[in-house]
């Protein structure tokens, strides 16, 4: 086994998930941590953050090696990746303070379509072929090494955005402080899914209050210079005439405007209409083209607030 980036997690409503919402959905807390990995290669645990392998003095590798349930975990189940939420503060610093320096499993992949484990009561679990281990198969494998992990919030027969949204704003306290509010938001899951390119993508939803705080925290930094490329990029590219002009076509064309189609229409503009200007602006610059979609996706969630839970810039209801 080799190293192997965990898969974005797309916004609720891009077109990536298109139909993720048809069917059962497991509903989780998203953690506002670091995406983190444990897994075995050449019988020898491994350790990997997103984006690279782990040495031995990184504090989660010496935290894996201090817990030898997870090593045991990986060498009796050859071929599963465990993928958590290493807890050290970021933006939300309202959690509970045995939740600091500790991992968190939320996702189980399994390399070995014939994996299966037997539980001390003597029963058959089985990925039965899926590369993304169910939660209800996983959650008794993890239990049954004393592994932690993030448990649902909800499991839902086809939720609709609203109730997702009702989730992230009021009901994901998993780990917060009680009275300081909840989390960073949510993220939706629906095992055995496929979108229309057959891929398999989970989408998250984000606590208003904490959009709301991250944007003034991009405007503070925008005053004061301190910003990205991608960011420039954006605040220079989608201005409130070109969302209010995609947002009167959808209208105009649907009747009403869903939230995830202005802003796959928003981004497809940004791509078909700027991206050479913005190459001989900039003199073919590095982009990091996942920072650059977060950045404008904010923007047009700002201009546009009503649709995401908030209110019109125009103060209207």
């Amino acid at each position: 086994m080799t190293f192997i980036k965990y898969q974005h997690v797309q916004h609720f409503g891009a077109d990536e998930t298109e139909g993720l919402t048809d069917g059962v959905c497991y509903i989780f807390p998203k953690m506002d941590g670091s995406n983190m990995c444990a897994y075995t290669e050449d019988g020898e645990i491994r350790c990997m953050s997103r984006n690279c392998i782990l040495d031995g003095d990184h504090p989660f590798t010496r935290y894996v090696k201090g817990h030898p349930e997870i090593g045991r975990i990986l060498k009796e189940n050859p071929g599963i990746r465990l993928y958590g939420e290493w807890m050290t503060p970021h933006a939300v610093r309202s959690y509970t303070t045995d939740t600091w320096e500790h991992w968190f499993v939320f996702e189980v992949c399994s390399e070995n379509k014939h994996l299966e484990h037997m539980t001390q009561t003597g029963e058959i679990l089985t990925c039965e072929g899926e590369y993304y281990i169910p939660y209800d198969i996983y959650s008794r494998l993890l239990d049954d090494y004393g592994v932690d992990y993030i448990p649902p919030l909800a499991v839902i027969d086809r939720p609709s955005g609203n109730d997702i949204q009702k989730m992230a704003d009021e009901d994901n306290v998993w780990h917060i402080t009680e009275g300081q509010g909840c989390g960073e938001g949510v993220v939706v899951k629906r095992y055995g899914y496929r979108n229309r390119y057959g891929e398999t993508y989970w989408a998250k939803v984000i606590n208003t209050q904490f959009r709301t705080m991250r944007l003034k925290q991009r405007h503070r930094r925008l005053s004061d210079g301190d910003t990205t490329l991608e960011e420039v990029i954006a605040e220079n590219v989608v201005t409130l005439d070109l969302v209010n002009k995609e947002y009167a076509k959808i209208a105009e064309t649907d009747g009403k405007v869903n939230q995830g189609k202005l802003l796959g229409i928003v981004w497809k503009c940004v791509i078909d209409e700027f991206i050479w200007d913005i190459l001989k602006k900039y003199r073919n610059p590095v982009i990091d083209f996942g920072r650059l979609r977060d950045s404008c996706l904010d923007l047009v969630k700002e201009m546009r607030p009503e649709l995401f839970g908030g209110v019109p810039l125009d103060g209207s209801e």
